[in-house]
Protein backbone atom coordinates (compact mmCIF):
# COMPACT_ATOMS: atom_id res chain seq x y z
CA UNK A 1 0.00 0.00 0.00
CA UNK A 2 1.12 3.46 -1.04
CA UNK A 3 1.98 5.80 1.81
CA UNK A 4 -0.02 9.08 2.19
CA UNK A 5 1.75 12.60 3.29
CA UNK A 6 0.42 14.62 5.43
CA UNK A 7 0.52 17.49 7.38
CA UNK A 8 0.96 18.03 11.01
CA UNK A 9 -2.32 20.03 11.45
CA UNK A 10 -3.83 17.80 8.52
CA UNK A 11 -2.77 14.63 11.38
CA UNK A 12 -4.00 16.06 14.10
CA UNK A 13 -7.48 17.38 12.88
CA UNK A 14 -8.07 13.94 11.17
CA UNK A 15 -6.29 12.01 13.97
CA UNK A 16 -9.16 9.32 15.00
CA UNK A 17 -9.83 8.72 10.97
CA UNK A 18 -6.44 8.40 10.04
CA UNK A 19 -5.10 5.83 12.47
CA UNK A 20 -8.47 4.03 11.62
CA UNK A 21 -6.67 3.79 8.50
CA UNK A 22 -3.81 2.53 9.48
CA UNK A 23 -5.28 -0.10 11.84
CA UNK A 24 -8.12 -1.32 9.66
CA UNK A 25 -6.49 -0.73 5.54
CA UNK A 26 -2.81 -1.04 6.45
CA UNK A 27 -2.15 2.43 5.31
CA UNK A 28 1.20 4.05 6.12
CA UNK A 29 1.42 7.78 6.96
CA UNK A 30 4.56 9.91 6.76
CA UNK A 31 3.76 13.17 8.76
CA UNK A 32 5.24 16.68 7.27
CA UNK A 33 6.03 20.00 9.00
CA UNK A 34 6.98 22.41 6.11
CA UNK A 35 8.15 19.91 3.38
CA UNK A 36 10.53 17.80 5.78
CA UNK A 37 9.08 14.10 6.66
CA UNK A 38 9.15 14.49 10.92
CA UNK A 39 7.23 11.02 11.50
CA UNK A 40 6.23 8.00 10.32
CA UNK A 41 2.85 6.17 11.23
CA UNK A 42 2.83 3.07 10.59
CA UNK A 43 0.69 -0.57 11.01
CA UNK A 44 1.61 -2.70 14.11
CA UNK A 45 3.39 -5.65 13.18
CA UNK A 46 2.09 -8.17 15.86
CA UNK A 47 3.76 -9.70 18.40
CA UNK A 48 4.98 -13.50 18.80
CA UNK A 49 6.75 -15.27 21.19
CA UNK A 50 6.40 -15.95 24.91
CA UNK A 51 4.29 -13.43 27.11
CA UNK A 52 7.04 -12.64 29.79
CA UNK A 53 3.79 -12.05 32.40
CA UNK A 54 3.54 -15.80 32.14
CA UNK A 55 7.61 -17.10 32.43
CA UNK A 56 6.91 -17.24 36.38
CA UNK A 57 4.20 -20.02 35.93
CA UNK A 58 6.35 -21.72 32.79
CA UNK A 59 9.19 -21.98 35.53
CA UNK A 60 7.76 -23.59 37.96
CA UNK A 61 6.22 -26.20 36.02
CA UNK A 62 9.13 -26.88 34.01
CA UNK A 63 11.77 -29.60 34.93
CA UNK A 64 13.84 -28.81 37.58
CA UNK A 65 17.30 -28.13 38.04
CA UNK A 66 19.88 -29.96 40.01
CA UNK A 67 21.87 -28.40 41.85
CA UNK A 68 25.17 -28.68 39.62
CA UNK A 69 23.29 -27.47 36.63
CA UNK A 70 21.98 -24.48 38.19
CA UNK A 71 25.70 -23.72 39.39
CA UNK A 72 26.37 -24.57 35.41
CA UNK A 73 23.24 -21.82 34.46
CA UNK A 74 24.56 -19.10 37.41
CA UNK A 75 27.94 -19.38 35.43
CA UNK A 76 26.44 -19.30 32.01
CA UNK A 77 24.15 -16.14 32.44
CA UNK A 78 27.80 -14.43 34.33
CA UNK A 79 29.46 -14.86 31.46
CA UNK A 80 26.43 -13.33 28.97
CA UNK A 81 26.65 -10.36 31.37
CA UNK A 82 30.06 -9.98 31.26
CA UNK A 83 29.70 -10.21 27.72
CA UNK A 84 27.52 -7.65 27.54
CA UNK A 85 29.42 -5.29 29.75
CA UNK A 86 32.63 -5.29 27.73
CA UNK A 87 30.26 -4.24 24.36
CA UNK A 88 31.29 -0.74 22.93
CA UNK A 89 28.07 1.48 23.88
CA UNK A 90 27.62 3.43 20.42
CA UNK A 91 25.37 5.64 22.25
CA UNK A 92 28.13 6.40 25.20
Amino acid sequence: MSVVALTVTEFSRGLSDFLSQVQYQGQSLDIQRGKRVVARVLPAVATSGFPIDQLDDFLAKGPQLKASERQSMAEDLGAVRTGLLVRNDPWA
